[in-house]
């Protein structure tokens, strides 16, 4: 929220857009799937400057996290392997559970208060529980939330000031989308490393709505799957990516660093964002048409049920390794309060944690 309101206040005070105009593109980001805060800073560009001011709205927004967590991926495999480093990382595990079962309890709050939603959460659960594709979970709760949650969808009429279509336009907007898809095609089909990267980032990067948070549970079913890391170094990956400035999915360019580098961690963290900026130039055009479509926003609705199912999922398969841990497993309580009942800024919540785990281990504490 507050990424949202600095976001508003920057496009407000330069007036690129107005109040009323960011808000409405706010709404249109969640039509479709991808990290929300980049796609919306993404429509502003497009607005301004069609495809290359989306580019190059996205490539400001994103540069500055994506070098970090580079650089703190380098440091982290260079050095994480010391036996005071994994320590420390009991620690960043307990605050990375804490912080992501308040997000999950988010999602729930919002999105599954329903009966069915309430179901579909369970559904998407018991998926991630069983060990299946989390996919099949997504394309479920798409069709279920397109049949049995259009009702109650609201009918607005589409507002006019995103512009009116042209389809010069909308072949345009619609370039960026097919290199993206003939780019993803290219690397399913070639071997390697760095392909296999560019394929798996961006397909978690096409399938979640709302928020990063969303896609982590897609991602990290890809990065196990592939034996790509452990459990415990995916948890400093998605602790990476809250601290820094930025969208948390910029955990995929720490994925990346770990699989193939320099080069797998900037291909990865550029791989998980093109598809869902892609879409944004095209959606950027036909918003209009697709405001009226009751199913669709019913479709989402349903996605966003399931997205906390998964999301709880995720808490339990990272939680695990700290279950022997009770130190851990009161820093994981203290985060979760920290964040949810007292709304502290996470940065803070994990520079404090770990100050208070350091504390612990110099003391003598069990590990």
């Amino acid at each position: 929220m507050a990424m949202i309101e600095t976001i508003r206040t920057t496009v407000v005070k330069r007036d690129w857009l107005s109040e009323e105009g960011v808000d409405e593109g706010l709404g249109v980001v969640q039509l479709y799937p991808g990290p929300m805060l980049v796609d919306l800073v993404a429509l502003v560009g497009y607005r301004l400057g069609r495809i290359r001011g989306a580019l190059a709205a996205a490539v400001g927004f994103l540069s500055p996290s994506l070098v970090l967590v580079l650089g703190l991926s380098w440091a982290y495999f260079r050095y994480g392997s010391s036996p005071a480093t994994r320590d420390l990382a009991i620690g960043l595990d307990g605050l990375v559970v804490g912080v992501l079962a308040s997000v999950t309890m988010d999602l729930g709050t919002k999105h599954a208060r329903s009966r069915l939603g309430a179901l579909l959460a369970l559904g998407a659960f018991a998926v991630g529980l069983g060990g299946a594709n989390v996919l099949w979970a997504v394309l479920g709760a798409f069709m279920v939330g397109a049949l049995m949650l259009r009702d109650k969808a609201k009918n607005e009429p589409a507002p006019n000031t995103l512009g009116k279509q042209s389809l010069r336009a909308l072949a345009l907007a619609c370039v960026p989308g097919i290199v993206v898809v003939g780019g993803v095609v290219l690397a399913a089909l070639a071997s390697g490393a760095l392909a296999a990267v560019s394929a798996d980032m961006a397909k978690a990067g096409s399938v979640a709505f709302g928020n990063g948070a969303a896609i982590l549970p897609v991602l990290q079913q890809d990065v196990l799957a592939h034996h790509w890391m452990t459990s415990r170094q995916f948890e400093v990956g998605v602790a990476i990516g809250q601290i820094t400035p930025g969208p948390v999915l910029t955990t995929a360019a720490f994925v990346g660093f770990a699989v193939a580098g320099w080069w797998g961690g900037l291909v990865g963290g550029i791989a998980v964002f093109a598809p869902s900026i892609a879409m944004t130039m095209i959606v950027g055009e036909v918003y209009p048409f697709l405001r009226r479509l009751r199913w669709l926003r019913g479709a989402i609705a349903g996605l966003l049920a399931s997205f906390t199912g998964l999301m709880a999922n995720m808490v339990l398969t990272l939680g695990r390794p700290i279950l022997s841990v009770p130190a851990a497993l009161g820093l994981a309580a203290a985060a979760f309060v920290a964040v949810r009942v007292y709304r502290m800024h996470t940065l803070v919540v994990f520079a404090a944690g770990l100050a208070v785990w350091g504390a612990y281990l110099a003391t003598g504490g069990p590990r």
